[in-house]
């Protein structure tokens, strides 16, 4: 097995728990290893004790990164949704508000007097131009001076430090939910529609004004916007109700979500800024498919791909079909995949490859695998049959999604999306970006071991399916889109 040059991430939150781990400035850099607070009240050692698959550590700090390889990197701005500060259902020992601040701050790393501004606070778009400005202020050399992190604008940027300086993270700007366009006066309720329509619009044109602009938004995430409808997405910890996700649920894009979606595609307001369709519920993906079909057949030589950053699959043929049952723990208890909407079913990973698009495997365990997998993994205590097991459901999911597409480009559609530092359950071995390596080795071997599913290699060794997955369809999407 070949060395490969470098690894990229589609989807990492590398600056999420560091530019939040203070107020009213960050206390930590981008580069800085750190742990999540010891929890000192009944309600921080109750989100330990139910939160064990998520990691109380900085998985993805530049100096992690550097030491797995990755320095292709999309780096996600999130501003975070208020929504996860009505948390509900949580037995009375644990409601003092020191107790859930001490939660909040155990599951998502950020610091405590951070989480009491983010209960006050009014503006998500003003949090946006902070984080973009962090993000910002990091650019230029390690604190030991060794190495070198550079937000890209183009891809012969990324190229160029990606072939030429094994020294250098290269960075690509995203934004996690497109709530972060809502200001002050939009978020106070007093706007008429034309009125909100117009600052959405304008706040859209100053993101685009960056010196780095986003190259993708999500246009929904976790809870409700006004913008679009979102797909559930908590189970286990939060899956009991604690976090409400029903305003909004599964339902589609709204007029003013529309809006959004024209301005970030439009070409004639600044440079395109791509929609990535992970969280949008499976109406308003509908929606969005449909519109970019018919986009697509109007202006051949403009073509608009179908991202989904960080996914997996649900095992569903179609799209109408993935919801045939609700979404709930019933429906995924005997499924060897994650089978809830949020998933993608064949015949949207096969609408991906039809517009060149590109959709990433995200690293959480409970997402990759449904309530069979879940339950037999629970029950192996060796630990390389678990690495095996481990390494089957990741195979299985990418199988999967050859299969849904049924030819060999569809080794062009898939690639590496974490989430590392999203709060995920990751796999165990593979929990941080300096795991990258070993995932890469593990996958190898098992593969090679195994020779699984050797029809859909399409007639490729082991290595060039992996420098795909790993880093090769990554730098295709964006010389074809960046």
């Amino acid at each position: 097995m070949k060395n490969i040059p470098t690894f990229a991430d589609f989807h990492i939150h590398p600056n999420l728990k560091s530019f939040n781990s203070g107020h009213p400035k960050p206390k930590l850099n981008m580069w800085e290893f750190f742990e999540h607070i010891t929890p000192s009240t009944a309600a921080g050692k109750f989100a330990v004790n139910n939160s064990k698959g998520v990691a109380k550590f900085s998985q993805t700090n530049l100096y992690n990164l550097m030491e797995g390889n990755v320095r292709v990197v999309f780096v996600s701005l999130y501003p975070m949704e208020r929504g996860f500060f009505d948390i509900r259902g949580v037995p009375k020992a644990l409601t003092s508000r020191k107790g859930l601040d001490d939660l909040t701050s155990i599951t998502m790393g950020y610091d405590v007097e951070r989480i009491h501004y983010l209960r006050q606070r009014k503006d998500y778009f003003r949090e946006l131009k902070q984080e973009y400005d962090y993000v910002k202020e990091q650019e230029g050399a390690s604190p030991c001076g060794k190495y070198k992190f550079k937000i890209v604008n183009s891809y012969s940027e990324l190229k160029d430090i990606a072939e030429n300086h094994p020294d250098t993270i290269a960075a690509v700007l995203q934004i996690e939910g497109a709530h972060v366009f809502f200001d002050e006066d939009m978020l106070s309720g007093t706007l008429n529609k034309r009125e909100m329509k117009a600052r959405l619009k304008q706040n859209i044109i100053s993101v685009k004004e960056w010196e780095n602009p986003p190259l993708m938004v999500n246009i929904s995430h976790h809870f409700y916007n006004e913008l679009c409808g979102h797909s559930k997405s908590f189970n286990f910890l939060v899956g009991t109700g604690f976090l409400n996700q029903k305003r909004g649920l599964e339902t589609g894009l709204t007029g003013l979500g529309i809006k959004a979606m024209k301005e970030l595609l439009s070409n004639s307001n600044g440079r395109r800024v791509y929609i990535d369709c992970k969280h949008m519920s499976l109406q308003a993906r509908k929606e969005y498919y449909n519109w970019v079909r018919s986009y697509n057949y109007l202006n051949r030589n403009d073509n608009i791909p179908l991202i989904i950053s960080h996914t997996a699959v649900n095992g569903f043929k179609s799209m109408t079909g993935s919801l045939i049952k609700p979404d709930n723990d019933k429906k995924n208890a005997n499924s060897q995949f994650f089978n809830w909407s949020i998933n993608n079913s064949d015949e949207e990973i096969a609408l991906v490859n039809h517009t060149k698009g590109l959709m990433g495997f995200m690293l959480d365990k409970t997402k990759l695998g449904g309530g069979k997998f879940m339950k037999d993994i629970r029950r192996i205590t060796d630990e390389e049959k678990m690495k095996d097991a481990y390494m089957q459901m990741f195979w299985d999911n990418i199988f999967q999604a050859v299969k849904a597409i049924g030819h060999q480009g569809a080794w062009e559609s898939l690639c590496i999306g974490s989430d590392l530092d999203g709060g995920i359950f990751t796999m165990e071995y593979y929990d941080a970006a300096s795991k990258f390596p070993a995932l890469y080795d593990d996958m190898y071997s098992w593969l090679r071991r195994t020779k699984y599913q050797k029809a859909l290699w399409y007639g490729m060794r082991e290595e060039e399916l992996l420098d795909r997955l790993f880093y090769k369809n990554v730098m295709l999407f964006c010389e074809r889109y960046f």
